[in-house]
C-alpha cells in the first residue's frame, strides 16, 4: 500500500505496534476537524500551556 506524503489522509498501515499518523515531528496533524499543526514543543509547560496545544491539536474542547 503507497502511502501519499502530505496527504490528511495519509497514516502507515496498522501492525502489531500500531499505526503511525504524523511521519515526523514537523508533520502537522489535526483531530476531529481542527487544522492540521506540527507537534507542539512545550519546555516548561504549565497546564494551561498543555491545555493550549491540546485545543490546538483539536484533541479537548474549552468549555464556554
Amino acid at each position: 500500500m503507497a502511502i501519499e506524503r502530505n496527504s490528511e489522509f495519509a497514516a502507515a498501515p496498522g501492525t502489531e505496534d500500531g499505526t503511525l499518523v504524523g511521519r515526523n515531528a514537523d508533520t502537522p496533524v489535526g483531530f476531529y476537524g481542527a487544522a492540521p499543526i506540527p507537534r507542539p514543543v512545550l519546555p516548561a509547560a504549565t497546564a494551561e500551556d498543555i491545555a493550549n496545544a491540546l485545543v490546538a491539536l483539536g484533541l479537548v474542547s474549552q468549555a464556554s
